[in-house]
């Protein structure tokens, strides 16, 4: 597995495909409730993993394939990566889907 180097603020960087309508969600819910995307993404990667301890039986976000879909390049700190991966690793998931589900994660449970 390909080691990912932390970037200069410390974040590991991932591009990730999400449809535009989960793109768009996550984007109008981290504007409304965080000063900075890159908190946003790493609160609800921490409830995603905080949810999945208490929850392993989660359904993952499907790489979108025939629609349209946005990458986004997704911030996180080692520390939250590395838990991501030990998900993916455990539930045979591409780390991708593992953090695209994460992403959504926040959004989605508050999104009415």
């Amino acid at each position: 597995m390909s080691q990912r180097v932390p970037n200069s603020q410390g974040r590991i960087s991932n591009l990730i495909r999400f449809t535009e309508a989960d793109g768009q969600l996550i984007n109008e819910y981290a504007k409304q409730h965080y000063s900075k995307k890159y908190e946003y993404y790493c609160a609800s990667a921490q409830a995603f993993i905080d949810h999945f301890k208490s929850n392993a039986d989660i359904s993952f976000v499907q790489t979108p394939f025939n629609v349209s879909y946005k990458g986004i390049t997704i911030y996180l700190t080692p520390h939250l990566y590395d838990q991501l991966n030990e998900i993916a690793l455990s539930t045979g998931t591409q780390i991708g889907r593992v953090i695209a589900t994460a992403m959504l994660h926040m959004a989605r449970s508050h999104h009415h």
